[in-house]
């Protein structure tokens, strides 16, 4: 036999509706503290949270960079030099398909070392010898070794090889070693043929995210027993470059700082570099002095893409530039201190619980609210479009947006109850007698009236006042003359009224007010409000 569940009768949900008008009309400033203090406590966790885990997330870093007005200029001195698909197509004839003979990579190194290039960085992999050219082989091995500005790439491969491999780092120089009897055993990776170049090698391992993005940079590769430069650090090095960059820098990667508002990398086709450094023309060969020369390839099946921050697809040329350029000019993204974004936090709960508790306007909450939501978006792009710091206020957006929805929908439910909505309040359903109150407008009215409101609810209780500050709507044609006036509207036992009208009267002049009472009997329909309604309209005439 099939369960059936039933929805809780009409009279159960009434009265639920009316209990949450009553508790939302006796504390309100209870609620908004206490909401502030939940979020305030939920803003500490994520501070700690944070500092378990730093970092910009993701999203907020890719939003920020794409949406940002400017970016650091690339670097003039940079060159890509791209073998690219031109490049295959010119080269075929003489040297013919992919890959080229070494000796041809070769000539083109020496060229750019006698041309007065800084540094080369060779972004190419050339792990086995070649077997067929034995004699190119030979003439890349005595370029390299009389090119010492040219720095090659190694690869580091999956530890758990570690055992199949039988090179160990101290086999390479530049290691800084932090365990001798751990560095000295094998780990597997994958390194050029030439021991001309063992001596100027770098790792071009990228950090990779879980999305297959790069965002971040290690300029070591930093492992328990070693650390060891990464290729585009060697690069500035073997160009006499100085970066200070230390092993323990990034223990958690470098944020690179994308040149994507300003124009790219200076790139030139290997075929046209080849030409230019033949050609024996020296205003053609001037271009290569001086500068940083990155070589690699980007022709299908050759070069490697990846998505960063900046762009869905880049090749990893640029990214190697733009690690380079960073290490160079220390432009890297740094993040301001997570408490800063934390206490930034704070100050935006409390200046929503202060707006709240004092009953500002609704709608200079509401526009107050995205004024602030707007100015910390905007100062996330000024910093991330003209400084090298990130303002990830992700976090702070969030909190601040929950919180006033949460206190939006409460704020509903507390002026439905205070102004008699029928869903959160049963006054009319009274009956009287009634006792009608008019203020006019004076001097701190709108406090001085909150305040009476609740004398009266807390002596006559709260589902027996009746508050009514919205007799007509902003922007209504008549608002501007009924601007300041305030009735209240108490629903008094009949055998209590004569003193209950002394004592609510003997309120208002406590609050500094002036009042107007009149006096509405007992009726037979509970649901009349027309006579409510015809009284203040009374009241408004003598006031205006």
């Amino acid at each position: 036999m099939t369960r059936q569940t039933s929805m809780p009768a009409p009279g159960a949900l009434r009265g639920a509706a009316l209990r949450i008008g009553a508790q939302a009309r006796s504390r309100p400033a209870l609620f908004y503290l206490g909401l502030a203090a939940i979020f305030v406590i939920a803003i500490l966790a994520n501070l700690v949270w944070s500092w378990a885990a730093p970092g910009v997330k993701d999203t907020s870093l890719d939003l920020a960079v794409r949406m940002r007005l400017s970016s650091p200029a690339p670097d003039p001195s940079i060159l890509i030099v791209d073998i690219d698909e031109r490049s295959l197509a010119l080269e075929a004839p003489e040297h013919g398909r992919w890959p080229w003979p070494r000796s041809v990579i070769a000539e083109t190194i020496a060229g750019l070392s006698d041309a007065g290039a800084k540094s080369i960085l060779i972004n190419l992999t050339f792990s086995d010898p070649d077997r067929d050219h034995p004699q190119d082989d030979a003439t890349f091995q005595d370029v390299l070794a009389h090119t010492p500005n040219a720095v090659l790439p190694v690869t580091r491969l999956n530890p758990a090889n570690d055992g199949q491999s039988q090179v160990a780092i101290t086999r390479f120089s530049g290691a800084q070693i932090h365990d001798p009897a751990a560095a000295a055993r094998p780990i597997a990776v994958l390194a050029p043929a030439f021991s001309a170049a063992y001596s100027r090698l770098g790792f071009n391992n990228l950090r990779v995210d879980a999305d297959g993005a790069v965002r971040r940079f290690d300029p070591w590769l930093n492992e328990p027993a070693f650390a060891f430069p990464s290729l585009p650090l060697r690069a500035l090095e073997a160009g006499g470059i100085r970066t200070g960059i230390k092993a323990e820098s990034f223990p958690h990667g470098m944020i690179l700082n994308w040149r994507n508002k300003r124009g790219g990398y200076e790139r030139r086709s290997f075929a046209d570099v080849a030409s230019d450094l033949e050609s024996g023309s020296p205003a053609r060969v001037a271009r290569y002095r001086g500068r940083l020369v990155i070589l690699g390839a980007t022709a299908v099946g050759l070069g490697g893409v990846k998505g960063t921050a900046a762009a869905a697809v880049m090749d990893d040329n640029t990214i190697l530039a733009t690690a380079m350029d960073d290490m160079k000019s220390g432009t890297w993204l740094r993040m301001i201190p997570v408490w800063a974004t934390a206490m930034l936090s704070v100050l935006s709960i409390l200046g929503l619980t202060a707006m709240f508790i004092f009953r500002v306007e609704q709608r200079g909450i509401n526009a107050l609210f995205w004024v602030l939501q707007s100015g910390f978006i905007a100062v996330t792009i000024y910093c991330a479009s003209y400084t090298p710091y990130l303002v990830d206020i992700s976090a702070t957006v969030l909190f601040a947006l929950s919180y006033f929805a949460i206190a939006k929908v409460y704020t509903g439910i507390h002026l439905g109850a205070v102004r008699g909505n029928p869903t959160f309040s049963n006054f009319i359903q009274s009956g009287g007698p009634f006792l009608l109150i008019g203020i006019k407008d004076g001097k701190d009215i709108k406090r001085r009236v909150r305040v009476m409101v609740r004398r009266m609810e807390y002596r006559f209780g709260i589902r027996n006042v009746l508050h009514v500050d919205n007799l007509f709507d902003r922007g209504h044609a008549l608002q501007q003359q009924t601007q300041g006036l305030s009735f209240v509207v108490m629903a008094i036992a009949p055998d209590d009224f004569a003193a209950g009208r002394t004592e609510a009267e003997k309120i208002a002049l406590a609050c500094g007010l002036t009042p107007q009472l009149v006096d509405l009997p007992a009726q037979d329909s509970q649901q009349d409000t027309s006579r409510i309604f015809k009284a203040i309209l009374g009241v408004v005439s003598d006031m205006v």
